[in-house]
């Protein structure tokens, strides 16, 4: 057998009673198909991403089961003729993540530390460094002097120089 874990929304707005009910349902479904129940987690009213048959809130409930691969076509079938149900997914549990729920449920829960935020500031000198380390390829050294800059004429002077000429002949 198979391990598998199903996850299936609920209509939130039902009553409670009936949420446990359809809950129940599917644990004896399962049960009654050859698989063993190793988990269910309510995870609760929770909003939805986005809107699914016009309902904002539903009701999470994760199974964790062993069972045959015949039952999951089987057990589909049933949560599409739920009409309270709006979303489903079953999911084959690779190995990584069965050793995950293991190790999960054994570890005490951790303490949550709030963590104390300081500003730093960087130390000039190590900036310098960092400068001096860079890499002369990437440092443009090459400086050009006039003379090596190719002569290109100015348009301007000739402009200049024309109208000195025709101010003059007048």
């Amino acid at each position: 057998m198979r391990k598998y874990e199903t996850i299936f929304v609920i209509d939130s707005l039902l009553k409670s009673e009936e949420i446990d009910n359809i809950i129940n349902k599917y644990e004896r479904f399962i049960s009654a198909n050859g698989g063993n129940i190793g988990d269910v987690e309510h995870w609760g009213k929770k909003r939805l991403a986005y809107e699914i048959k016009k309902r904002q809130y539903g009701y999470y409930v994760l199974i964790r089961f062993d069972g045959p691969p015949t039952m999951i076509k089987t057990l589909e079938r049933e949560y599409r003729l739920n009409e309270s149900l709006l979303r489903f997914k079953t999911l084959v549990m690779e190995n990584a993540s069965i050793e995950a729920t293991k190790t999960e449920k054994t570890s005490e829960p951790k303490k949550v530390e709030t963590a104390v935020e300081t500003e730093t500031v960087p130390d000039p000198q190590e900036e310098t460094a960092v400068e001096e380390t860079a890499d002369p390829a990437d440092v443009d050294t090459e400086e050009t002097t006039a003379a090596e800059l190719p002569e290109v004429e100015d348009e301007d002077s000739d402009i200049d120089a024309e109208e000195d000429e025709s101010q003059k002949e007048e």
